[in-house]
């Protein structure tokens, strides 16, 4: 669609896919290959990033805000992962600038961690996703809960004072007694940020390809989830997203109020404008030869990313703006509707979903196509 509102837009934000991992796990649907032995093939991978981010040239002068995601980054040796550092560096800025990395338990070092401090990586996602030691092994996690709390003071010991722990709930045999002993844990490592998703069967994990269903205690676990976090003084920000002391993940942020954002690497996403349209790019192919590609946006198509993102975040779709009221009229009779069934409402002129309706949002945005 043709932009009527803001026709220098810049790139806010950067995320940098690293597609390597020691093993994978049965639910994950990113791209990934398991790490290879020959290290030339990960130097490689490195080396077509820079070339990538060259192409750029000054358009990512103004981010604020760089994500390393995997894949796990963490599985790349100290010298590879000074390279990755050294490739990223002419973008960093030192000052009001979060720069985010994930990890594995298994695969932390304080070597590594040093190096991350090295660079001005200031924002660590460590993925835990449950601390029953039975679950784990279940959806193919080679860290037990001992290593994970390990790994988790190690960071915290070498400095790092912005941490987030990646956690999933309902899945395979979870009961509801293992989502308080989750939060039991919780409430003594005190994350400053939750990432806890529900598990969604994603048609390309290895639990895709096998046909096998989502366990149906969504909600019910929602609910636990929430409630206990709330009481734990964790701020819920996002459908899935849960910050202490106002410390939300501001890159991922990007995402949801419509900041235009680029991926580089395999299986890499962004949202870019050219010459007075917007763009989604999907970088396709394969770890050793991959392309961008580019997907024009029809106006339906950008109204619905934009309403569809905003609802994701507890505070909603700001109304105030003329550009979202727009959107809003734009889909009046559907909202009206949701509204009605309690699942939208509009306060302190914003748009936002109900406590039921971001239980379900998956259901209401399938009502508003």
């Amino acid at each position: 669609m043709k932009s009527r509102i803001n026709n220098d837009r810049k790139i806010n934000s950067l995320y940098v896919h690293i597609p390597f991992c020691e093993h994978i796990c049965f639910y994950c649907d990113f791209v990934k290959v398991i790490k290879p032995n020959k290290e030339e093939l990960i130097d490689e991978y490195l080396d077509n990033l820079k070339v990538e981010l060259d192409q750029y040239g000054d358009q990512l002068k103004a981010i604020k805000s760089i994500y390393i995601g995997g894949g796990t980054p963490s599985c790349l040796n100290e010298t590879q992962t000074r390279k990755m550092c050294e490739i990223l560096k002419p973008y960093v800025k030192e000052h009001d600038f979060e720069y985010s990395i994930e990890l594995n338990p298994e695969s932390i070092t304080e070597e590594k961690l040093k190096i991350y401090q090295e660079y001005h990586l200031n924002r660590l996602s460590i993925g835990v996703q449950t601390f029953n030691n039975k679950l784990l092994k279940k959806i193919g996690r080679i860290h037990d809960n001992s290593l994970a709390i390990e790994k988790y003071q190690l960071a915290r010991k070498v400095g790092f004072d912005n941490i987030s722990i990646d956690l999933m709930y309902n899945l395979f045999d979870q009961t509801g007694k293992d989502i308080y002993v989750d939060l039991e844990y919780i409430s003594k490592l005190k994350p400053d940020h939750i990432s806890w998703y529900s598990l969604i069967m994603k048609e390309d994990s290895i639990w895709g390809k096998k046909n096998l269903k989502t366990p149906g205690n969504d909600e019910l676990f929602d609910d636990i989830v929430n409630e206990g976090l709330e009481k734990l003084g964790y701020q819920r920000y996002e459908i899935s997203n849960y910050c202490l002391d106002n410390k939300y993940s501001r890159h991922n942020m990007t995402y949801w109020d419509n900041s235009l954002f680029a991926g580089v690497g395999v299986g890499a996403a962004g949202f870019e404008f050219k010459d007075g349209f917007y763009f989604t790019t999907l970088n396709k192919g394969n770890v050793e030869k991959y392309q961008k590609q580019y997907t024009q946006l029809s106006q339906e198509d950008y109204y619905f990313q934009i309403i569809m993102m905003s609802l994701r975040t507890i505070q909603g779709l700001d109304l105030s703006n003329p550009y979202n009221q727009e959107i809003y009229e734009f889909y009046r009779e559907k909202i009206d509707a949701e509204i009605k069934r309690e699942l939208l409402e509009v306060k302190e002129n914003h748009l936002k979903a109900t406590p039921r309706g971001l239980n379900i949002l998956n259901e209401i945005l399938v009502n508003l196509l």
